[in-house]
């Protein structure tokens, strides 16, 4: 599909990238001149800069990365990512939506609303964890999403089994990042997130290198 038949298709999510600027323009004078720039495991602010980093640059980082993920099919060398086409729609717009909830979130703060910050990262990563877990099956071997080793990228059968892992281990681990920090509180899940991270990188990285010699051996290969 053509890039300019995709933004026609997706109109709405860019008046969602959109929405944040007008809001800033509304808003600006009543922005103080330094804002919130980040934030700790408890959502408290630590570190502030100008209010333009919040008003302009926030917004505008969700829209670099939409337009980034538009325009991966179009410089794909051997256009294999053109099959993958759906992850990257549903990765793409949940990425929109994750940028414009943060910059709302970060206004309000800024603002002096009630807002927990930390709890809605965590929520939304683990969501996305989940979108792109539940793509992992449909994922063909490509340069820029999935799992992307040595191993998945010389054999399509490792892929396929890497993917089919990886599949059920990233949407637990999405799941787990959404209920930890309502369960057990978001200062008490720094080490489960870590341990979290490495599994959801570290066992489908193991594992295709194990397929991988498993198919050679079976074939009779070194």
């Amino acid at each position: 599909m053509k890039i300019t038949a995709i933004l026609k298709k997706e109109w709405y999510v860019l008046i969602i990238l959109l929405i944040p600027f007008i809001v800033s323009a509304m808003l600006w004078d009543d922005l103080p001149e330094e804002v919130p720039t980040h934030f700790n495991l408890k959502g408290e602010a630590d570190d502030y800069g100008p209010k333009w980093v919040t008003a302009i640059m926030l917004p505008s980082i969700g829209i670099v990365v939409y337009f980034l993920l538009l325009f991966l099919p179009s410089i794909d060398p051997k256009k294999r990512i053109e099959s993958t086409q759906k992850p990257i729609t549903a990765i793409r717009i949940f990425i929109s939506l994750f940028f414009a909830g943060i910059y709302g979130i970060v206004v309000a703060i800024t603002l002096g609303y009630a807002a927990d910050i930390s709890t809605y990262i965590f929520i939304a990563v683990g969501l996305l964890f989940m979108v792109i877990g539940n793509y992992m099956n449909s994922v063909k071997p490509n340069y820029f999403i999935g799992i992307r080793t040595p191993w998945t990228l010389e054999n399509p059968e490792v892929w396929k089994k890497t993917h089919r892992l990886a599949s059920k281990i990233w949407m637990t681990g999405g799941l787990l990042f959404i209920i930890v920090p309502i369960t057990i509180g978001i200062p008490n899940t720094a080490y489960l997130t870590t341990f979290t991270i490495v599994v959801l990188a570290g066992v489908p990285l193991i594992y295709s290198y194990i397929a991988f010699k498993q198919i050679q051996t079976s074939n009779g290969e070194d």
